[in-house]
């Protein structure tokens, strides 16, 4: 996934940027912010997630600029299967209705399908940097998930580092249209066939054998 990140307060003339290395640059002297992700046009699909707390995270304030037709589909995992809303040129701009209040936390993923006839599309998102420890719970089964926050790197880099064994990691590959799958092992690099990194924005699913959690130690300096 091709993501263009920058993070900026609101006080721009502040001074002190913190650079972190991703897919692209991540500057910032706040907590607030805002992240550009592309989604690949003419009918395809790409995994996004939020990285970013906004005042109001759902589906209908995080993706309202999304071209009408799209469809943004939620991992389910009481039926394992995909929740679909499709937006819309009226009404609350979502169908069905309820997709406008779907819940798009950070650190929770979608897939996104845009129209046939659509371009490339930026979807920027706003909100704050959340900061101290933040813990996404996993239970054993498939979760399309995220980073909480707006960085990217090896999964080791992002504490992603207490996978149980013989869980996977699948990432979303917009070329093939389809997933790559890592497994987590118990020795030497600790992933097969190597360690995935995971880009700022980019959703990506777990399925794990048991329950943990993933627990971010993150502070903008």
């Amino acid at each position: 996934m091709r993501t263009k990140t920058i993070l900026l307060s609101a006080a721009a003339l502040a001074a002190g940027l913190l650079t972190s290395q991703a897919q692209s640059n991540v500057y910032s002297v706040n907590v607030v912010g805002y992240v550009n992700t592309t989604l690949v046009g003419g009918g395809k699909y790409t995994a996004i997630a939020n990285p970013l707390n906004s005042p109001t995270n759902t589906l209908g304030a995080l993706l309202s600029t999304l071209p009408t037709g799209s469809q943004v589909l939620k991992y389910n995992p009481s039926i394992s299967d995909y929740d679909g809303y499709t937006k819309t040129g009226f009404g609350v701009g979502w169908s069905p209705a309820a997709g406008a209040t779907v819940s798009l936390a950070p650190g929770e993923g979608v897939l996104v399908l845009t129209p046939v006839a659509s371009p490339g599309f930026t979807n920027t998102f706003v909100g704050d940097v959340l900061q101290g420890n933040l813990t996404n719970s996993f239970v054993a089964g498939y979760k399309l998930v995220g980073n909480m926050v707006p960085d990217a790197g090896p999964v080791n880099t992002l504490q992603l580092t207490n996978v149980p064994t013989s869980s996977q990691l699948l990432k979303w590959d917009v070329a093939i249209q389809d997933f790559s799958g890592f497994t987590k092992t118990g020795f030497v690099i600790g992933w097969s066939p190597s360690v995935p990194s995971i880009g700022v924005a980019e959703g990506f699913f777990i399925n794990a054998v048991a329950p943990f959690n993933w627990v971010r130690n993150f502070t903008v300096q």
